[in-house]
């Protein structure tokens, strides 16, 4: 697997303290340096939360996992959350089968992720 990925960020200005970032085509270790260094650059030094919508995202090896749990480690040292969105079947069970699925608190759609992160609002 040699194909690029890309790393693009979507944010809505509206959704304050939260970053969201898009990912697509195929992770492996040929390109895995590359995306950590992308992915680092597009979280920057910013504190917040971070939803990674992974709805393009084709493959994913296991240098690839590591690198998000990199991603997660920064986002966590900064005192935000970091959630997936739309994950692949099989990178579903993947996550599943070893035990990330909670780490990074999936969720089916953005909404849901950015609903899940902001705090509720009393009634």
């Amino acid at each position: 697997m040699s194909a690029a990925v890309r790393v693009t960020d979507v944010s809505d200005p509206a959704v304050k303290e939260m970053l969201l970032l898009a990912v697509a085509g195929e992770l492996d270790y040929s390109n895995a340096e590359r995306f950590h260094h992308d992915l680092h650059q597009a979280i920057g030094q910013a504190g917040g939360d971070l939803v990674i919508d992974l709805t393009e995202l084709t493959f994913c090896d296991s240098t690839g996992i590591q690198t998000f749990l990199n991603a997660r480690k920064a986002v966590q040292d900064r005192g935000g959350s970091i959630v997936l969105v739309n994950l692949h079947p099989r990178l579903e069970r993947l996550f599943h089968l070893t035990g990330l699925l909670q780490a990074f608190g999936v969720q089916p759609t953005v909404a849901d992720a950015v609903s899940s992160l902001r705090p509720s609002q009393p009634s």
